[in-house]
Order: C-alpha cells, then sequence, then structure tokens
C-alpha cells in the first residue's frame, strides 16, 4: 500500500475548507430558492466536515492507542457517510431542475439505498465489511469499500443522465450548471477510489461547488423574482439549436380591472397563477419566460403546428379548471399570437413583433366576443 504523502493532503483539504467557508461566509446561497439554498448550504457543510475529518484520519493512520483507535473508525464511518449526503443532494438538486421529471420515486430509492448503506457501516462498527482498522491502527479497505465509491459514481452518472435528457427535452435546461461540479468531482471520485493515500475527492467537490454556485448566481439574473420563469433577458441570450419552433407571446385579458378592483397584491397573484399554469402547460415542450408585466413568452421545440394547438388546448384546458376549482372574486383568461420561426433567418425582436401583432388579434376578438373593451 502506497504511503500517503501528509502534506499534500492537509494543502489539498485546507484548500478545500477555506473555499466552503468562504462560500459560508459569503451569503451566496441568498440569492437561491430556500429549498435549493438549504441543499447548496447541506452539501458546502458536508465538505467542511470531510476536509476537516480527512487529513486528521491520515495523520493518525498507524498511530498507537485505544482512542486513536476509536477516532479513526470514526472518522472513516463520518466520511463514508458524507458520500450518502453530498453526491444524493446533489442528485436532487440536478433533478428539481429538470423538466419532465417526478421526484417521488427518485427521493424513495436514495432513501432506501442511503438506509442500507447506512445500516451497514453500523453493522461494520462489530463486524468489518466496508473497512476495518488493523492490529496497528491502520486503514484497509474491505470489498463493500467499493459499494460505496461505486454508490457515489451511480449518482453521478444518473444526475448527468438527468441533465443530457431533460437537456434534450426541454431546452432550457442546459443554463443549470450541473457539469461544473459533476466533472471535478467526477474525477476526484475515480482517483480517490483508485489509488489509496491520494485525498481528491473533498477538495475536487468544493472547487466543483464554488463554481456551481457562482454560475447559478449568473443564471438568476435570468430568473424573473416574482414568478420563478425566466425574465425578458433571457430572450437576448436565447439560442436555438434546431431550424424551427414555435413561439408564443400570451398575454391577460382583464388584467387591469383586477388591480383596479382588487389591489397590486391581488394583481401580483394573479400573475404568479398564470405563470404557474402556463409552466405546467408547456411541462417539457419548452420554456414559459415572463417577458412584461403581465406578458409572458412561451418557446416550443417544436415545427409542428398540431403539437402547438395541443399544447394551447392544454393552456385553455387548464385555465378552465383552474377558475372552477379555485373561489376567486376574478376569472385568468388570455389572449395568445403565436407562429412557427427560424432563428437563423428571423431576430427575436422581429419575431416578437409578429406574435405581438398576432396576440392583439386575439385579444380584440375576446372583448368583442364577451362584449368588453375593443382593446386594452
Amino acid at each position: 500500500m502506497t504511503e500517503p504523502n501528509l502534506f499534500e493532503i492537509f494543502i489539498a483539504n485546507g484548500i478545500g475548507l477555506l473555499l466552503m467557508l468562504g462560500l459560508l461566509r459569503s451569503n451566496a446561497f441568498i440569492m437561491q430558492k430556500k429549498i435549493e439554498a438549504s441543499m447548496l448550504y447541506l452539501m458546502a457543510i458536508t465538505l467542511v466536515v470531510c476536509c476537516l475529518v480527512d487529513p486528521i484520519v491520515f495523520i493518525l493512520d498507524g498511530k498507537p492507542g485505544k482512542f486513536i483507535r476509536f477516532v479513526l473508525y470514526f472518522g472513516n464511518l463520518l466520511l463514508y457517510m458524507a458520500n450518502l449526503i453530498f453526491s444524493p443532494v446533489f442528485l436532487l438538486l440536478i433533478e428539481r431542475n429538470a423538466k419532465g421529471y417526478n421526484s417521488k420515486w427518485l427521493i424513495e430509492l436514495i432513501t432506501i439505498m442511503d438506509f442500507v448503506c447506512f445500516t451497514v457501516l453500523m453493522i461494520n462498527f462489530f463486524k468489518p465489511l466496508v473497512f476495518y482498522i488493523d492490529e496497528t491502527n491502520r486503514y484497509q479497505r474491505l470489498p463493500l469499500y467499493f459499494v460505496y465509491t461505486g454508490l457515489g459514481i451511480i449518482h453521478m452518472i444518473l444526475a448527468l443522465g438527468i441533465y443530457l435528457v431533460s437537456r434534450l427535452k426541454g431546452g432550457v435546461f442546459k443554463d443549470f450548471p450541473a457539469v461544473e461540479l459533476l466533472i471535478p468531482t467526477f474525477i476526484g471520485l475515480i482517483v480517490q477510489g483508485t489509488f489509496y493515500g491520494i485525498s481528491l475527492i473533498w477538495p475536487a467537490s468544493a472547487v466543483g461547488l464554488i463554481l456551481m454556485v457562482l454560475s447559478m448566481q449568473n443564471r438568476n439574473l435570468l430568473i424573473d423574482s416574482m414568478t420563478g420563469l425566466y425574465n425578458r433577458q433571457y430572450l437576448t441570450n436565447f439560442k436555438h439549436a434546431d431550424k424551427k419552433l414555435c413561439i408564443m407571446m400570451i398575454d391577460l385579458n382583464d388584467f387591469k380591472s383586477i388591480n383596479d378592483k382588487y389591489g397590486h397584491s391581488e394583481g401580483d397573484r394573479a400573475i404568479i397563477k398564470t405563470a404557474n399554469l402556463l409552466n405546467t402547460s408547456v411541462g417539457v415542450l419548452g420554456t414559459a419566460v415572463r417577458y412584461a408585466g403581465d406578458e409572458f413568452i412561451i418557446l416550443i421545440n417544436t415545427d409542428s403546428q398540431a403539437t402547438v394547438r395541443k399544447c394551447l388546448d392544454r393552456m385553455h384546458h387548464n385555465f378552465s379548471m383552474f377558475n372552477a376549482n379555485n373561489r376567486l372574486p376574478y376569472t385568468l383568461h388570455f389572449s395568445c399570437g403565436w407562429g412557427i420561426f427560424d432563428l437563423n433567418k428571423d431576430s427575436m425582436d422581429k419575431i416578437l413583433k409578429i406574435v405581438d401583432s398576432r396576440m392583439y388579434e386575439d385579444k380584440r376578438a375576446y372583448y368583442e366576443k364577451n362584449d368588453r373593451r375593443k382593446h386594452r
């Protein structure tokens, strides 16, 4: 077995520790959604513990004494448990940002796997299965060690799979910085799992987490704070690999009357409800963007008019169901203008002018049908 280089281990983990303490002190999570901030915070705390414990177990390895033996068992146990926290939380973070996935089955699967692995670690105190501390107080790997290493790799592969599939289906997921953490962590996992005496996984994960959080902060500049949808700036940076896609402009009908009669707080609530309905209706087909006020842009990854009409039917159905099932003093209705466009031929500004004109034609027809104002 190769003797570890303690100086390199201290340097690597020291850098990881400083990065995580700096991240925690910077309040970098404040820009994230509450649940995502909690997940990132848990990942950072896990890395702090690991970057502290990892050098300790290396420096105490082979030192005599019963207390040293206990510290080695407990320290290595913490490091194994960290594998059951860090990579699953990252996987769930990826899943939260992926369209078209139901996290229930994933949470249940991770819970079962973690429970089994945790139970095995508890048994390891009495009957070594994963690792043991020999009579000279030296840490030794056992065959089940590779199960825990493999579990971390499986989590990363699942995260990568969800990332790639969702990116292909939804188009929007490409903006989530998954690879920033995936690549450094995966490299650290492989290297440390292959070569004993190299302490790389936790410092590498710390670097990856820093890169991901920084990228998420930049990403949040494109998020509308009220609705959680992408904002107008997103359209400026939007690029589409395929030749054609559908672009819709959606505008709420009678929105001014909601603000006038019930106040701007209720108007904000109507916008949030509308955003949720549109996002649900679009699903994995594309992306909903809050353009301005009560106006929304829908980007649908298709050049099929039949698919677009099905999506529109789903929108109208969801709005009707919402109006029927919610006891609000008003109802939500929208007007829509849309078309199939090629972004390689037409600019986004030109396209938006076209769909805006079509949307106002639809709005005019709505008001004429409902004996309302001719236009807003």
